[in-house]
């Protein structure tokens, strides 16, 4: 099926809950004007806020009918909810979305499936992988391997140190899963001292017995390094890709 333009632009908002005017640029193919997707924001009915100093604002969904449409052109999507827009969590979910843009483009690795934290709370209970409401990552996403194979992934983006019995706690819900392994955890933190900590964290697990080994099941990286080593220029090979993605 031939999904319109616009279609697409609505299922990125509603999949990140909000986007910049940029943003939708940027996960688009081609090379659509600012301008252009400013005014298919307006017709589709989308809502939009002014936030700092973001052109244009941002954009979400605040119409359930909106979210409907998706279903025709995306009839395997879970029916997703409008849900309120916090302006706290606004920071988070733009850094998320331009993680997601950065690995859907870039040409060290093939996504062929993307699963954000929307995607994740609009699934029925038996179908979210062991996830619960108050416990799921801030995306899940699935690559193809040069052999045809499908790895799947673990996305985290820190921006805030939180405690560290909350990390203890989900670093072991992780490690007990049996989908995690060979470093297919990427925690994608704000700063080096997130970072840092994160894997300070992880060695005084491995130190009380608590965790198998340091580096089997978790991937560190600030966000800086991730923007460096996963942008469009960066072409690598497939072993070195491998490397950082499946090792």
């Amino acid at each position: 099926m031939n999904v319109p333009q616009k279609i697409k632009i609505l299922r990125f908002v509603a999949e990140q809950g909000v986007a910049t005017v940029e943003d939708i640029q940027k996960s688009l193919p081609g090379n659509l004007s600012l301008n252009s997707i400013r005014v298919t924001l307006y017709h589709l009915g989308l809502a939009h806020t002014k936030f700092g100093h973001i052109p244009h604002g941002v954009w979400y969904v605040d119409n359930q009918k909106l979210l409907h449409q998706l279903k025709t052109y995306f009839p395997s999507l879970p029916d997703m909810q409008v849900r309120k827009v916090h302006l706290y969590l606004i920071p988070h979910t733009l850094g998320m979305n331009s993680i997601r843009i950065i690995l859907e483009n870039t040409p060290e690795i093939n996504i062929v499936e993307w699963w954000s934290e929307r995607h994740l709370q609009a699934l029925q209970n038996g179908r979210r992988m062991g996830f619960s409401l108050h416990r799921m990552p801030d995306a899940l996403f699935w690559r193809k391997r040069s052999d045809g194979t499908r790895q799947m992934f673990f996305v985290e983006y820190e921006r805030t140190l939180k405690s560290p019995s909350r990390y203890r706690d989900l670093f072991q819900f992780y490690a007990n899963r049996d989908d995690v392994l060979k470093r297919n955890v990427l925690y994608i933190c704000e700063n080096d001292i997130l970072r840092s900590e994160l894997e300070k964290i992880e060695r005084s697990l491995v130190s009380a017995g608590k965790l198998e080994s340091a580096g089997l099941y978790f991937q560190f990286i600030t966000l800086e390094d991730f923007f460096a080593r996963y942008s469009s220029n960066n072409r690598k090979t497939e072993e070195e890709k491998c490397v950082k993605l499946s090792n």
